[in-house]
């Protein structure tokens, strides 16, 4: 993953990023974000050259953010209340877990402690950190919706996540999180739910663990009914916030029989077919509309699309032009 990949949008509402240049503030906050102890360690030569810079943005039970230090620094946690991801955007960082050996991450690379971690990690100069916050409550709700059964016991994450895996099936649902910082307003509880279950599943279906295994067997046969109803619930409702978690749930299926049921009838996992609904739904509301009356960003959250920008992309690669050259066009 690149370092620039993640990068808060241009413009981000002011309330939304924290900046100090005093350890001392800069340890309570972080402190008082991320739900942990902290103490904040300087080497004597980086001194002149701290400036904490933190953009975060709150989803329900959990936060991510953008931080960085400007000096090195050393970061020591009690025990941790949720999971904490810390995926290095740019430079290097080591950390250890209750007293262990320390692992290095690399930009593309992170490291993982769940609840209960007293941690100590360790920020080169120039080091960037996409730092997640995930509560315990929300990973153990999703991770029993996705098995179809309560949990045998602890997660149990790997302590490392590699390049290319974790950090890279969360880049959407991060980029979705940090593009409500730059409207202002804090997003309904509606948006709220439905990122931190994006950012969560991401973390469940990728980063491996104990149940690991058991989410990647495959499941029994789903009925062709439940699978058409699933299809039907997307085409009638594409604005509704839909996960796959979600969509299994309404159908009565489980996460996996739901994407095999839709790879054997329909060629396609569940969400791919949604933003396919998506598309071609806004599609037809911007050949109908006339400029003035609506704009494309309208139409497009109308239709559930909350990216505009890989709406566009998407758009323009279906359809051989923009969102807006399609709706300037007179309506026949």
């Amino acid at each position: 993953m690149g370092a620039t990949e993640l990068e808060p949008p241009s413009g981000i509402h002011p309330d939304a990023t924290f900046q100090t240049t005093d350890p001392e503030e800069a340890e309570a906050a972080v402190a008082s974000r991320y739900q942990v102890s902290t103490r904040l360690v300087l080497p004597s030569q980086a001194q002149p050259e701290f400036h904490l810079n933190l953009t975060e943005a709150k989803f329900a039970s959990s936060m991510v953010g953008v931080l960085s230090f400007g000096s090195a620094a050393r970061v020591v946690t009690d025990a941790t209340s949720g999971f904490h991801i810390n995926l290095t955007l740019q430079g290097r960082a080591t950390g250890a877990a209750n007293g262990g050996v320390a692992q290095a991450a690399v930009a593309g690379e992170g490291l993982v402690y769940e609840p209960g971690t007293v941690t100590n990690a360790y920020w080169f100069r120039g080091c960037r950190v996409l730092t997640l916050f995930l509560s315990q409550w929300a990973i153990e709700h999703q991770l029993e919706s996705l098995l179809g059964h309560s949990l045998r016991g602890p997660l149990r994450p790997a302590a490392k996540a590699e390049a290319n895996g974790l950090a890279r099936a969360l880049v959407p649902a991060v980029q979705l999180a940090l593009m409500h910082l730059d409207r202002g307003t804090a997003p309904t509880v509606l948006v709220q739910r439905h990122v931190e279950a994006l950012v969560v599943n991401s973390f469940l279906l990728t980063h491996r663990h104990r149940y690991s295994e058991e989410l990647d067997r495959p499941g029994p046969t789903s009925p062709k009914s439940a699978i058409e109803r699933a299809a039907h619930l997307l085409e009638e409702r594409p604005e509704h916030p839909w996960t796959t978690v979600a969509l299994a749930s309404e159908v009565h299926l489980s996460v996996r029989a739901l994407q095999d049921g839709f790879k054997r009838h329909y060629d396609t996992p569940p969400m791919t077919y949604l933003r396919g609904v998506r598309l071609r739904g806004a599609h037809a509301a911007l050949v109908a509309a006339s400029p003035g009356e609506t704009t494309v960003q309208e139409v497009a959250l109308r239709h559930g699309i909350l990216h505009p920008g890989r709406f566009s992309i998407a758009y323009r690669k279906e359809y051989g032009e923009t969102p807006s050259a399609t709706m300037s066009r007179p309506v026949s």
